[in-house]
């Protein structure tokens, strides 16, 4: 059973230009995080290896298929243990996937491709993790921004493809190409949203959100420029995560009083912030939702 309180609507759009701070992650941003010490050496339980040519020809040959019934859905990230869920915004309910085993610890961020992968960052280390069977693979980012360290990332369609670019924040917007992980500046986002975290749509969309003031903000993908803004209730997490579905945006938020987070839903037609979960007895940490969720509302 779940609280429900619903905030009065803000008419008013908030004009945001997003500006210089330090970053986090769709999904997950948090003030004041401090990165864990290095592990002295890897667990031996998991080896992993960088992403290659040989996982894109794995695609290639049909091993993985986009677009599954589960793909479609939200999928959260949660910090002690490490594991992800899946969320289901229908019947707002958590199902677990499984318990993370990469070599590496407190996870950041998180989003989720078209493949069925999810994109996970550990410190200053980005994983694949196939959500079939949770195999972690690191990915090594070609032309990154040195010290590139923490920041928050979501997919969004390619506008002139059927092909998808994972995006990061880092006070400057990037694109980052999943075939090639080639990354390339956008361009500043100049805004008071601080620590963005991002999601994307299937209709080509990109959207960036912080808990500082709860603002959302849709950014133009070839040069990073704020297109539209919206003000939701959901402020002051010490954690945060962000994803969107079904035309509404849902926000994963721990307060810094609290252990566990609350669900928020918002949406841009009516303009309401609503409590879905107050408790969900999670620690969220990121989340995303693939490009293949609906992003039209779901009846």
């Amino acid at each position: 059973m779940f609280h429900r309180t619903v905030y009065g609507s803000l008419s008013t759009l908030v004009v945001v230009v997003l500006g210089a701070s330090a970053i986090q992650c769709s999904s997950s941003s948090r003030d004041g995080y401090e990165a864990p010490p290095a592990p002295d050496a890897a667990p031996q339980q998991q080896l992993i290896s960088p992403v290659d040519a040989a996982a894109e020809a794995d695609v290639a040959d049909g091993i993985d298929q986009e677009c599954t019934g589960e793909n479609k859905q939200i999928y959260v990230l949660t910090l002690d243990p490490d594991a992800i869920y899946r969320f289901d915004p229908a019947s707002l309910t958590f199902s677990l996937v499984g318990k993370l085993d990469c070599p590496y610890r407190n996870p950041f961020s998180m989003a989720i491709d078209r493949r069925g992968y999810a994109w996970v960052l550990f410190g200053g280390h980005l994983v694949n993790v196939r959500l079939s069977d949770l195999q972690c693979k690191e990915v090594v980012l070609n032309n990154a921004p040195a010290k590139f360290g923490f920041f928050g990332m979501g997919f969004s369609k390619d506008d002139s493809s059927t092909g998808e670019s994972l995006f990061v924040h880092k006070t400057d917007l990037f694109r980052i190409v999943p075939t090639t992980r080639d990354v390339s500046l956008v361009g500043r986002t100049s805004s008071t949203l601080g620590t963005a975290e991002l999601t994307g749509t299937g209709d080509g969309k990109l959207f960036g959100y912080s808990p500082l003031n709860g603002v959302i903000a849709r950014f133009d993908k070839t040069t990073g420029a704020s297109l539209e803004t919206y003000r939701t209730s959901a402020v002051n997490g010490g954690a945060w995560a962000f994803a969107h579905w079904g035309g509404d945006f849902w926000i994963f938020l721990k307060p810094l009083d609290k252990s566990t987070s609350t669900v928020y839903r918002y949406s841009p037609t009516t303009d309401e912030t609503t409590i879905a979960i107050e408790d969900t007895g999670l620690a969220i940490f990121g989340a995303g939702s693939s490009t293949c969720a609906p992003f039209k509302p779901v009846n």
